[in-house]
């Protein structure tokens, strides 16, 4: 199911033919897994486990595919995701790519199209990001998409400790 598109970008449900891929392309690259899980490459096996456990294969919301309209080619996962990180049910926009669909802009433009899915579609007064205080490269992305630094969280996830920045809407 498509969730949201953009002038090059679709963001969409996950299907179990989307691992292999991601697991090439994103978790066992050091060079992505480092700023985005934290830890380790993940072996084939925990990919799988990570993707069944905590990929979108059917709503809007949650962390999705994203790939290139024009050739239907997979560069990452992303997606809008709820969190509470502040104390209340917010949401945060999030992308993951592979490494050689770095520094292309695709970051930005489907981080535009989380924010107005978000604003837009989810009425919520704001939008967050988080990000590996080291990962300047998204820092600069969320910073030019009209975000501002508000504090660090520890996370609960694999993650583990993260900035987290926030955009208003009103």
């Amino acid at each position: 199911m498509t969730i949201l598109t953009t002038k090059r970008l679709i963001l969409r449900t996950f299907t179990k033919l989307d691992i292999d891929t991601l697991y090439e392309d994103v978790f066992k690259c050091s060079d992505v897994v480092k700023y985005t899980f934290g830890n380790e490459n993940f072996s084939y096996e925990q990919t799988k486990n990570f993707i069944n456990n905590n990929c979108n294969f059917k709503d809007k919301i949650g962390l999705s595919i994203i790939e290139k309209k024009d050739t239907n080619e997979i560069i990452g996962l992303g997606g809008v995701l709820q969190c509470e990180y502040l104390d209340e049910i917010d949401y945060e926009i999030g992308f993951i790519l592979a490494k050689r669909f770095w520094k292309k802009g695709f970051a930005k433009e489907i981080g535009q199209a989380q924010i107005d899915f978000i604003k837009d579609k989810l009425k919520a007064k704001k939008a967050l990001a988080l990000v590996d205080t080291n990962n300047t490269a998204s820092i600069k992305t969320i910073k030019s998409l009209g975000f501002n630094y508000l504090k660090s969280v520890k996370t609960t996830d694999s993650r583990k400790q993260r900035d987290v920045y926030i955009l208003n809407f009103q």
